[in-house]
Order: C-alpha cells, then structure tokens, then sequence
C-alpha cells in the first residue's frame, strides 16, 4: 500500500495543539491566583477563563487528532498495513480526511476513537454512561456525534469532488465508520454505512467489504487527478 499524507497539514495542527493546551492551562492557572490575590480586579479572572478555556478545548481537538500516538491518521495506516501496491491511502488531501482509493473503488473512513460499548440502531447511536462520565468526555471532546452523518457528508464531499474533476464521471464512494480504541466494543444493527473495528478493518476489506473492480478507464481517470504516494 502506499500512503499519501499532507504532512505539512499535520505538522502544522499538531504544533497547534502542543501549545494551546498548555497555554490555556496556564491562563486558567493565572485567573485563578489573580481572583485570589487582587479581588478587585474582577474583570481579568472572568477574561482569563475564557480564553484559557478556548485554548484548551482548541488543544484538545488538536492533540486527539494530530499528536497522540493513536491519532486516526496513524491507526488506520496501521490497520491497512500489508494491502498491495494497488492502493493508496491518503490523509488530509481531499475533501474526506482519509481516503482509500484500490482497484475495487474509493472508500472514505470516519474514524472515531471512543472506549466502551458504543450502540447503533437504525443509523441512531449512543453510548450507555453516566451523566459525569459524559460532562468529562464532553469536556475532553471525546463524545460520540452521529458517525453516520459524517461518514455520509465525507463520502458525499468526495463524490462531488470526483464528479467535478472527471468531467461528470460518476465513481462510487463508500463511506465506513472505523473505531480505533482496543476497548470498543461495537453493538450494531441497522446502520447504513458499514462500522468496522480496525483491528478487522483489513480482513473486512479483502471479503465482505470487497467492492467489484472499477472499469480501467476509470482507474486510469483516478490516477491521472489523484497524486501517487510513496510506498
């Protein structure tokens, strides 16, 4: 497989995130000790934990997706690792974060990093938890959304960028929802995009998730608009 990343995108997100979050501590850290040692001056406490509190959240967000270890971009291409040369992966080139482009079509993944049960039914999902271990997943941007949505708004982003490149040829994008914590544990019925763990991601790929080859000229087509990677 070979792998296409935006690194320049990455690297500047994941500096982002390294400073905010202890920018924003520190502010909040500030405020506090300003509220206790100079009561009077009311107004910079109040200032001071909304910006500390913007920065840490934009911290946050940024860390989750760009810096940890399990980041997405880094556990799908773990994932995948092993498929032949004839696909490539791309991060952040497109209008879907994260591209699976193989002779047997295009696929977009949505990935999500929750721990626990996670439950879909009918395209409605939830996760059982308290309301505390909720505010502080909230807090941590770490909730769930509706995988489904996304997936569908990415793949369908990706559509219209494909139509518009290819002179209104029309290629199929399949969306899937992958969860990447080793700790999630999925209860699924009746979700219309396909939700795979990543440590099946691959053998879901190479059977059931295999997708009938697409015509040579459209493959040609795809190479010509899409940058190749480095194995």
């Amino acid at each position: 497989m070979k792998v296409v990343r935006n690194e320049a995108y990455i690297r500047r997100r994941a500096t982002i995130g390294n400073w905010a979050f202890p920018i924003g501590y520190i502010t909040l850290i500030l405020g506090l000790v300003t509220s206790l040692l100079y009561p009077q001056l009311a107004l910079i406490p109040v200032i001071a934990f909304f910006v500390g509190f913007g920065l840490t959240q934009i911290g946050i967000y940024y860390i989750h997706r760009f810096v940890r270890p399990d980041r997405p971009e880094a556990a799908l291409t773990q994932a995948l690792k092993g498929l032949d040369d004839r696909y490539v992966l791309y991060h952040y080139m497109l209008p879907a974060d994260h591209v699976l482009v193989g002779p047997d079509g295009v696929r977009t993944f949505t990935v999500k990093w929750q721990r626990g049960e996670i439950r879909c039914r009918n395209d409605r999902w939830s996760q059982p938890i308290g309301l505390l271990r909720w505010f502080l997943r909230w807090m941590a941007q770490d909730t769930l959304g509706n995988p489904t949505r996304e997936a569908q708004q990415e793949a369908e982003a990706l559509r219209r960028y494909l139509a518009r490149r290819l002179d209104g040829k029309e290629i199929p994008v399949r969306p899937v929802i992958v969860f990447t914590h080793p700790e999630a544990r999925l209860d699924i019925e009746g979700s219309s995009v396909p939700v795979v763990h990543a440590r099946k991601l691959k053998e879901w790929l190479r059977k059931e998730g295999r997708g009938s080859s697409l015509p040579r000229e459209l493959q040609a087509a795809l190479e010509q608009i899409l940058p190749r990677g480095e194995a």
